[in-house]
């Protein structure tokens, strides 16, 4: 039995003697280690894992809220779009209203002032036929007299005058 040179021992059962002792102290060296370095690293792993997923999951939420809040966001940008799109166009009526009353207001102005125009200029037309008319009845009645002087009494004169001024008016 050659092929135990473990120990370079001289004999069989000191190199299995040698083996044992060697096997006796690797399996407390590794149950040592396992005691004391591996329970300790493997709750470290173990911790940090959790922290990882939990780091992990955090994220994950943060981006699902951040997703729900873009959302949000995007719909307030919308229906403010919307709104203010509606004011504009509600402001733009208004304006065109506002527009067509001032138009039809000055239409109605200006031909209120073009009517109370052409009663000015009748009534002056009126006023100034009959001051025309006064003054050639004036004028007739002393032409007449001249040319007549004395031959027709004052009260027929007034009476031919006033006939002559309807004549001359209805024409």
């Amino acid at each position: 039995m050659e092929f135990l040179i473990l120990g370079a021992a001289d004999t069989v059962p000191t190199a299995i003697g040698s083996s044992l002792v060697q096997l006796v102290t690797f399996l407390v060296l590794l149950g040592a280690l396992s005691y004391f370095v591996w329970k300790p690293l493997k709750k470290v792993m173990d911790e940090r894992e959790n922290l990882i997923h939990t780091e992990i999951d955090d994220a994950e939420q943060r981006k699902a809220e951040a997703v729900r809040l873009k959302e949000e966001n995007e719909a307030v940008l919308r229906d403010t779009q919307a709104e203010i799109s509606s004011m504009m166009d509600n402001a733009k009526q208004q304006a065109k209203k506002e527009q067509e009353a001032i138009i039809h207001d000055a239409n109605t102005r200006a031909n209120q002032m073009m009517n109370d125009a052409k009663v000015d200029i009748e009534r002056e037309k009126e006023k100034a036929i009959r001051d025309i008319n006064s003054q050639v009845s004036e004028l007739s009645v002393l032409i007449a007299e001249k040319m007549i002087s004395k031959e027709i009494n004052q009260e027929d004169q007034k009476d031919l005058i006033s006939r002559y001024l309807q004549e001359a008016g209805d024409k």
